[in-house]
Formats: structure tokens, sequence, C-alpha cells
């Protein structure tokens, strides 16, 4: 090692040393390269070298007719943890794109996400895997249908870090006290099956979905003071559409968008013609609706609402509580078609 090198770094862990120990404080500039030379007894060739180092390690910037300024370090990202499953985008994309948006306003947040279809048969591995880190994120904001854990489970989480779920009232999660925003099921059900009751149906076939309570439908045909005779098909797919290939009725509500799709197409088989002559409800409002060969009336969840009052929970930093948020009709030809038949053959 030659003299001029061990100077250049002699200087520069002295310098390092100095801007460690404040003695050159963040966004201060050092002395100027000649004041520098004097002081370590070298020449400015040397001591830019060293300079050039410390540039290099990010501690410093060069500022042309100024000299070198001690860096201001960059605040550390506080993370935040997204639990959704990417797979379905058609149902929980809206989800995941708005609590981006939202993450995404404040800079000094930032968002990770765990695609929990890794974990759909395993739920016990998400949680030993959420509990080794837990503790580094600032929120964790999980889809409350798909992430079911048990209450001791999101007990022990709770502990180390804030939580927040969206869609669903988890059971569970309500249990030990986590706030979130949940979407109003039985609303979504009533404002259905009464938009085909004022539509004009009378037989209606409801096909409730999983673990989905049948209430909203009956109230909803209690409060329309209509003579309505519901045909209750209930988690079994296969179920629901032996009874749409061979049963009579005017109207059907379906707790999902394809499934609604799919019952288009038997009843068109069937030489029904849709829309117009049966109509037809779904539920969620994804791109299915748009689909050219029947646009479809649905039911709306609201995601965006629901993001925003979830993030505004976490701004408020609410540690429990409960909202909901009722989903809304979309309307569209499955079932003003129905309408205007219903008129022309009333006429």
């Amino acid at each position: 090692m030659d003299k001029t090198e061990s100077n250049q770094k002699r200087i520069y862990r002295s310098l390092l040393a100095n801007i460690r120990n404040k003695v050159y404080p963040e966004g201060e500039f050092l002395p100027s390269l000649r004041k520098l030379a004097k002081i370590y007894f070298s020449t400015p060739g040397t001591v830019r070298q060293a300079l050039m180092k410390l540039q290099d390690d990010g501690l410093i910037t060069a500022h042309q007719g100024l000299g070198y300024c001690v860096n201001v370090p960059k605040p550390q990202s506080k993370k935040i943890l997204i639990l959704e499953q990417t797979k379905s985008a058609h149902l929980y994309g809206n989800f995941l794109s708005e609590l981006c948006a939202c993450i995404q306003e404040y800079p000094e947040y930032a968002v990770l996400l765990e695609d929990t279809i890794r974990y759909k048969n395993e739920p016990e591995k998400l949680y030993e895997r959420l509990l080794l880190f837990a503790d580094q994120y600032e929120a964790i904001f999980f889809d409350g249908y798909d992430v079911r854990l048990p209450a001791e489970a999101f007990s022990e989480l709770k502990k180390r870090t804030k939580l927040f779920y969206y869609f669903d009232a988890n059971a569970n999660a309500v249990t030990v006290g986590i706030p979130g925003v949940s979407t109003d099921w039985n609303h979504g059900m009533y404002i259905g099956v009464r938009h085909l009751i004022d539509c004009g149906c009378r037989r209606i076939l409801v096909h409730t979905g999983w673990n989905v309570s049948s209430d909203g439908a009956f109230a909803a045909v209690k409060d329309s003071c209509k003579d309505v005779e519901l045909i209750l098909s209930e988690d079994r797919l296969v179920d629901f559409y032996k009874i749409v290939e061979s049963e009579t009725f005017d109207g059907v509500y379906s707790s999902q968008d394809i499934v609604a799709v799919r019952a288009i197409a038997i009843l068109r088989k069937r030489g029904f013609k849709i829309p117009g002559d049966i109509a037809v409800i779904g539920y969620y409002n994804t791109p299915w609706c748009e689909h050219p060969f029947c646009p479809l009336t649905s039911i709306s969840i609201n995601e965006k609402e629901m993001i925003r009052k979830t993030f505004d929970m976490f701004l408020q930093n609410k540690s429990s509580g409960q909202i909901f948020v009722l989903p809304s009709l979309a309307i569209r030809n499955s079932t003003t078609d129905f309408i205007k038949n219903k008129k022309r053959k009333e006429i």
C-alpha cells in the first residue's frame, strides 16, 4: 500500500467518523477541499478520492460550486401488509387496487402483498408466517371472507400489530375486537329480489350460495305485499342448474354473476329469449355483467367505499368497531328488457 492510498483511507475513516458523530451534521456542507487538505496535512487530490468514496457510500453529495453536503437519510418506510388472493381478480381486484391507491396517498407507507391462495387449505401456515413478521408491519389489512383463522390466532396477532378486515365480518375477528368494514349480505339479497318483484316477477328462483341466509329474499316478498313464490336453491350448483333446466319461473336471482350468466345460457337452450322473457340478476357487479350477449343487472358491493372506510379506521387509529356498507343495484338489460317485454304482452 503506497503512502497516497494510506492517506486516502485515513482521511476517509476520519470523515466517516465525523459524519456519524454529527461533527458534520446532516444537510450541512463539509469544509472546502483546500481546508480539508490543510486539516489532514494532505493534498486536495487525495482528499477528493476520500470524498468520492463517501459519495459512493451515499453519505455525501457533490454540489457544483458549493462543495460536498452531508446527505439527510431518507426515513424508512412504514410497511403495510395486505392479505388477499390474486387468482380471482374479477372478484377481488377492486379491493386490492383501491387499498393500494389509499396507501399510496401517504408516501411514508410501503405496501406489501401476501397472496392467500398459497394457504387456501392450510390457514395454520399463514398464521405461522404472520406470527414471524407481524411486528414489522404498521398494520395488516385482510379480506374477512377469505382469511379465516381461529380467534386465538387473531388475538395473538392483534398484540403485535394493528389488524383491519374488509368485505366480510369474520366472526372470529369480530370476537376478538378487530375493527373493519363489511358488506350487508341480507340487504344485497333483499334489494335484488325486491327489484325482480318490482319488475313484475311472481315466481322467482333464488340461488343463495354458500353459507348465505335467505332471510333477505323472504323480507323482500313480505315488504312487497305481492303474491310471490320463491324457489330456493342453496349451495350446490348442480342442483341449481337442474332447476334452471326444468322448472317454470319468471325471475332468477343468483349469488354470483357467473352463475347467472350460465343460467341465461341454459334458459336460451330451452327456447327463452334472454333478456326479455325471464328477468335475471347476479351479484358482485363483476366484468361478467358487461358480457355483450346479455348485459346483466347485478348487486354492487361498493368495494371502493368499503376500502376507503376501512383505511379511514386505520388513519383514525381505531382499535375496535364495525361498519356495514350497503350494496346497491347496477341495473342493466337483463331486467329492464323483461319489464318492456311484460308491458308489450299486457298491451
